[in-house]
């Protein structure tokens, strides 16, 4: 078949090979909720076309309302934010272009107040060592927001070795 540039759409670049899956690109949506004319950036990874059957059954993370607060407070801070939907990711958000470089962001609300970092690793111990895995391998800083009653937003920093609350963070927001 010859399309309309007269180029053929059965050409060897357009045929899809055994077990590649088709990527998806960025997304831009609005939210009834955002403000008009703002888009969300959501970014999608795929995972390697040779996945187990565990693996395999994954769903995409839930578009959370926590998630859209912190990227909020990535926009005031002066980030672009991105969400992330893929769940081998341990964060749900990047934001480039702040003073910080690339923010990786893992955004939750916990039911229980959160005012330390030992509350913080003691109540979500698995989502640190997550976390604080992934901060001995790449090179952009790794942080936790947790909103939880009052003690509200709690923003701490992830190194290989542990976390702190960031005290500078949370001063630039106010």
């Amino acid at each position: 078949m010859v399309s309309h540039a007269g180029k053929s759409k059965d050409s060897p670049r357009h045929e899809k090979k055994v077990g590649q899956k088709t990527p998806l690109m960025l997304k831009s949506r609005k939210h009834a909720g955002s403000e008009q004319g703002s888009e969300e950036i959501e970014v999608v990874f795929h995972s390697p076309v040779d996945v187990t059957a565990a693996e395999a059954g994954k769903k995409r993370t839930r578009n959370l309302p926590i998630v859209h607060e912190a990227k909020e407070i990535l926009l005031a801070a002066g980030y672009i934010p991105a969400r992330l939907s893929e769940p081998s990711l341990p964060v749900n958000l990047i934001g480039l272009g702040g003073k910080l470089g690339t923010l990786m962001v893992l955004a939750f609300r916990s039911p229980v107040p959160v005012p330390s970092a030992v509350k913080l690793r003691e109540l979500y111990t698995g989502r640190v060592d997550r976390l604080r895995v992934l901060a001995g391998k790449v090179l952009h800083t790794i942080m936790i927001w947790v909103q939880s009653p009052i003690c509200g937003w709690r923003y701490y920093l992830i190194y290989p070795g542990g976390l702190r609350y960031d005290h500078d963070f949370a001063a630039a927001l106010k």
